[in-house]
């Protein structure tokens, strides 16, 4: 039988999975829940907003994967979707913008000085390498490192 317990330890390890999933800092991860309810501690949350959360959460994970899956059938020298999610991710990390919007727009300025190419969706292969470099360079991780640092976190 579970226990109401249980139940709330399940939700925590849900939210912090998924928080990980997303690539969320220990203060982003923070500071998202205080933006949101006020709160720095998921325990600190009602059952109603934990089950909001989580939701919340899977939509966001479930979102990033299919992003740019709608661009997998165009030419083979364009940006695969895995390259524009790798770099809207790493640029995510690197951007000083507050908004979503306005990141969109910083990328897009970015994307445009370096390649002269003004839609992050419109870069070929290799403008995609060359803006993964450039941002590594800012000090985000390339997807290689992010993915080593994320599966020796799983352990």
């Amino acid at each position: 039988m579970t226990t109401p317990a249980d139940r709330r330890a399940e939700q925590y390890r849900q939210i912090h999975g998924l928080a990980r999933l997303l690539g969320m800092t220990d203060d982003a991860y923070r500071d998202m829940l205080f933006d949101r309810y006020s709160v720095r501690s998921c325990k600190d949350l009602s059952p109603g907003q934990r089950f909001a959360l989580i939701k919340s959460l899977r939509e966001q994970v479930h979102g990033n994967v299919q992003k740019f899956s709608d661009l997998s059938a165009r030419s083979k020298h364009k940006a695969t979707p895995s390259q524009l999610r790798a770099i809207e991710a790493m640029w995510a990390k690197v951007s000083r913008a507050d908004s979503t919007e306005s990141r969109k727009k910083a990328l897009d300025a970015f994307c445009k000085r370096l390649t002269g190419v003004s839609v992050i969706t419109w870069i070929g292969k290799d403008d995609a390498k060359v803006l993964i470099k450039a941002i590594h360079a800012m000090g985000a991780d390339t997807p290689e490192e992010f993915k080593k640092h994320q599966q020796s976190n799983q352990r």
